[in-house]
């Protein structure tokens, strides 16, 4: 952590005592945010699905985009290793991030709907089109070792 944010371990014990208070923080000042749909989203609204999809970034591919280092390839490792210590020291992040991805699929329906796409169930289909990008995420991962 210290690394990332090019300060001493000192500096960083300094500030956040105990590792809770520094996952906390982390969490609620750069995971959260990173992981939000970007501003610029707003503008592929109007454009067709395809270039839509082409823009579209999952949040796990949004907080790693995000990340202050070049990290080899290991981007999504880190992600992992990150949310695993967020779970283990945030009693409320599991709650917060099942609502970010429940946010997510409610937008990928809408922009469903939006595209007057021909489906039965959108819910469905938003989470489809979730899981692929996410699916992306990891085979992208797997082919870069």
């Amino acid at each position: 952590m210290a690394f990332a944010v090019h300060k001493s371990k000192g500096a960083v014990i300094h500030y956040f005592p105990s590792k809770k208070l520094l996952v906390d923080a982390v969490v609620k000042m750069c995971f959260f945010p990173a992981s939000q749909l970007p501003t610029e989203i707003d503008s592929a609204v109007e454009k067709n699905w395809d270039e839509f999809l082409r823009l579209y970034r999952n949040p796990i591919e949004r907080v790693i985009n995000s990340f202050p280092e070049q990290l080899n390839g290991n981007g999504l490792m880190h992600y992992m290793q990150f949310v695993s210590s967020a779970h283990e020291y945030m009693d409320d992040f599991s709650q917060m991030y099942q609502e970010l991805f429940a946010k997510e699929q409610d937008f990928l329906s809408n922009m469903a709907c939006n595209h007057k796409m021909c489906v039965n169930d959108t819910a469905e289909f938003s989470r489809q089109i979730l899981n692929t990008s996410i699916g992306k995420t990891f085979l992208g991962m797997f082919l870069k070792m």
